[in-house]
């Protein structure tokens, strides 16, 4: 496949999504980021965290079948496209010293990445106030996680998977506490508890704080990267879909705090996510996108994808049917990104380096190999 095959499949399988066999597991409930999926090497070996439908949102969404081969480690999509399923590590299977398992402290996300909420809940959801595609507190409802990770256990977590090479980064996120400090304390604590046992790059994501020196003390104690998600380019989206989040943190504070971030990491190394499918203004995404770039932050446009629980469980993206347009809005992304020399894979760690739920890097790699 070339650059543009793999950047139209990519698009398609993050939009569309797939049907796999009745009785086979989709994927984990809940918690931070995009759920219901799984993850699967693209035929040019990148990562895609397949959004897993059934039933009729499998119909809406136009979904194709995603079926076993004699291979158990490869599925065809759509009868024609092999995909290898990433397999799951063996770390998994191993515990804690008071009995925890270590599936249930932090997952492997794409194929490199480990990723945990250090605080499975948010003071959003106790307002009623949550965003609207959020199911973070779900995972530890069911029970497949705690509601606050013991530092220790995370770094106990991260020295097993490099001691199997499992993994290349991680990657901490969490539930806004309603506390004043957004969670950073909570973050810090367990970055400071890895630097105890390792180098390995760290990414962190949290809400933009008040105190903006807080974001150094992040860099200080050992992040590599910053995350801090704005969510949609389009104030009136973001008003509509992110009401808690939207009350509390104007544009300008977010503007604020990724200049601030700036200061202590690299190029590239400061990131947002952007919902793409809310209904929003198009052009104002490409506009962030492209003042986003200019100064350094790396812009994670992604597919909304609508979750069991969240209260878009039942809607209806803009994406859907307009796969077309979708891909050259992408191609839009990945050209401006490589004007400004942002190439997603060549930083430290976030939602971008694992790139499951996101194609800015198919779309990057398609812009720099037509050189646009």
């Amino acid at each position: 496949m070339n650059t543009e095959e793999v950047l139209q499949l990519k698009v398609r399988l993050l939009t569309e999504g797939a049907r796999i066999p009745e009785g086979e597991w989709k994927g984990r409930r809940g918690g931070a980021g995009p759920v219901g999926g799984r993850y699967f090497f693209l035929p040019n070996g990148r990562i895609c965290g397949i959004p897993i439908r059934t039933g009729k949102q499998a119909d809406l969404f136009h979904s194709a079948n995603l079926e076993h081969t004699d291979d158990p480690t490869v599925w065809l999509y759509d009868g024609s496209i092999k995909l290898s399923e990433v397999p799951r590590p063996k770390f998994y299977d191993m515990k804690t010293a008071n009995g925890m398992p270590y599936s249930s402290i932090a997952l492997l996300h794409g194929e490199r990445t480990l990723a945990t909420t250090i605080y499975q809940a948010c003071r959003y959801w106790t307002q009623g106030s949550q965003c609207k595609f959020c199911t973070i507190p779900l995972s530890h409802r069911a029970g497949d996680t705690v509601l606050e990770k013991n530092p220790e256990d995370v770094a106990e977590v991260v020295l097993a998977a490099l001691n199997g090479n499992y993994i290349d980064d991680v990657l901490l996120t969490t539930g806004t506490p309603d506390s004043p400090d957004m969670g950073i304390k909570k973050l810090i604590g367990t970055i400071t508890a890895i630097r105890k046992v390792s180098n390995i790059p760290i990414a962190v994501q949290f809400e933009p704080p008040v105190d903006t020196d807080s974001i150094k003390q992040v860099a200080e104690a050992g992040a590599n990267a910053v995350g801090i998600h704005i969510e949609s380019a389009d104030e009136s989206i973001r008003e509509e879909m992110c009401p808690g989040k939207y009350e509390y943190g104007p544009l300008d504070l977010y503007k604020e705090s990724w200049q601030v971030a700036l200061k202590y990491f690299e190029k590239g190394h400061v990131s947002t996510f952007i919902l793409h499918g809310l209904g929003e203004d198009m052009q104002k995404t490409l506009n962030l996108v492209e003042e986003l770039s200019h100064i350094g932050v790396m812009p994670i446009v992604a597919p909304v994808r609508p979750s069991q629980g969240s209260q878009l469980a039942d809607y209806v993206p803009t994406y859907i049917g307009n796969l077309s347009a979708s891909v050259a809005f992408y191609k839009h992304i990945g050209s401006i990104l490589f004007k400004h020399g942002l190439n997603p894979k060549k930083t430290a760690g976030g939602c971008h380096k694992c790139g499951g739920c996101t194609p800015i890097q198919e779309a990057y790699d398609w812009a720099a190999a037509q050189k646009l």
